[in-house]
């Protein structure tokens, strides 16, 4: 009876909340479609904006020939002493002073007006981005809490919630740092190709073909840069050849990186095919991009050796590279001061396997990564 009680008390609360988050969800989409229909409105209002500020420096340019013709007649004038002559041209280059005075105003509110737009644009498109995240999460939460639901004595199980909150843990750290590398790199990237192209608008109206040539390979440049760094979010997200084998995808990211960023490969994959279970795939892979990622970034390394093999009983496998090298301490404090869980992430995601990870590096001595993990069954005949 108490146990029973107790269900009925579990299960309403899952119920209550479940309900919750049902009516949450539905908010944070109305907040959605409301910054959605905002956003629609500025990008209108942009293009209209932008198109404005084209007419107003053509209009500029017609009348800045205008007012050159002007003078010049006022010159001749001047020279023939027709002073009825001088008078009239002078009243027009006056009147065509006034106007580029005039267009040159509005160019200027104009611009002001496309910069304080671009500026709301992306302070909706964070929202945007923060309620689509949020609704995920919501979602999530909801699926998870309805697969409960039916089944009351998983919760029983500290292991089942241990595994599904670290799970979530993980999701939430890679969307964290994907964001933030999607925010560095391609957004950074386009935005530069776009002030590029406006630069570019004023190169073509001045008919400065020799800087029209070098600004467009500047702006292919960054495009090409932009879509490499898409292709890489593109590996992360789906490793190429994992599905097949541990070893495969393993070798298909060293090609990717050393495409991209030139660093060289020495590996020794045992084999590149297996039958371990996906998470187990998942996690080490994710290990070994975690150990290449930093090998770049912080450790500047040129050359990475992976040697990788497996038993029936176990699987090991190292990541040594030629980089600076850190002190492993004082990395681990200044990663958890600037919110960055790399290490943390490769150290609980090997205990998640059941494996065991060691990190040596010393400065200017580069740094290796070992880590072992059991497979197959044990001596009583468990996996």
């Amino acid at each position: 009876m108490p146990e029973d009680n107790y269900r009925f008390k579990l299960r309403d609360v899952f119920d209550r909340t479940h309900e919750f988050l049902g009516s949450s969800i539905d908010h944070v989409v109305g907040i959605r479609d409301d910054v959605m229909v905002g956003l629609r409105d500025l990008n209108e209002e942009w293009n209209d904006v932008q198109k404005e500020i084209k007419d107003v420096l053509t209009a500029n340019d017609s009348v800045t020939d205008a007012y050159k013709q002007a003078r010049h007649l006022l010159a001749d004038a001047e020279l023939a002493r027709d002073y009825d002559a001088q008078a009239r041209m002078y009243e027009e280059a006056e009147r065509f002073m006034r106007l580029r005075v005039s267009f040159e105003e509005r160019e200027r509110y104009l611009r002001r007006r496309r910069d304080d737009l671009e500026r709301e644009k992306i302070r909706m498109e964070r929202v945007m981005g923060h309620s689509t995240d949020m609704m995920g999460k919501l979602r999530l939460a909801s699926e998870i809490l309805k697969s409960k639901l039916d089944s009351m004595e998983s919760l029983k199980s500290t292991g089942n919630i241990y595994s599904t909150a670290l799970a979530l843990q993980f999701v939430e750290r890679e969307n964290k740092r994907l964001a933030r590398e999607i925010h560095d790199g391609p957004i950074q990237q386009f935005a530069a190709a776009l002030l590029s192209l406006e630069y570019l608008d004023g190169l073509i109206a001045k008919g400065d073909l020799n800087a029209v040539n070098v600004e467009m390979g500047r702006i292919k440049e960054q495009l090409q840069e932009a879509i490499g760094d898409f292709r890489g979010f593109l590996v992360h997200l789906q490793p190429l050849g994992l599905e097949k084998g541990l070893g495969r995808a393993i070798r298909r990211l060293a090609e990717s990186y050393g495409e991209r960023h030139g660093i060289e490969f020495d590996l020794e994959l045992q084999q590149e095919e297996d039958n371990f279970p996906s998470v187990l795939r998942s996690n080490v892979f994710r290990i070994v991009q975690e150990a290449i990622s930093n090998s770049l970034r912080h450790g500047v390394a040129k050359k990475i050796h992976i040697k990788y093999s497996f038993t029936d009983r176990e699987l090991s496998l190292s990541i040594d590279d030629d980089g600076c090298g850190f002190d492993i301490d004082k990395g681990k404090s200044a990663a958890t001061e600037r919110g960055s869980f790399g290490l943390s992430n490769m150290i609980e995601r090997i205990h998640f396997v059941n494996g065991t990870i060691n990190i040596d590096s010393k400065i200017d001595k580069g740094t290796k990564i070992a880590l072992r993990v059991p497979i197959g069954r044990d001596e009583n005949g468990k996996n």
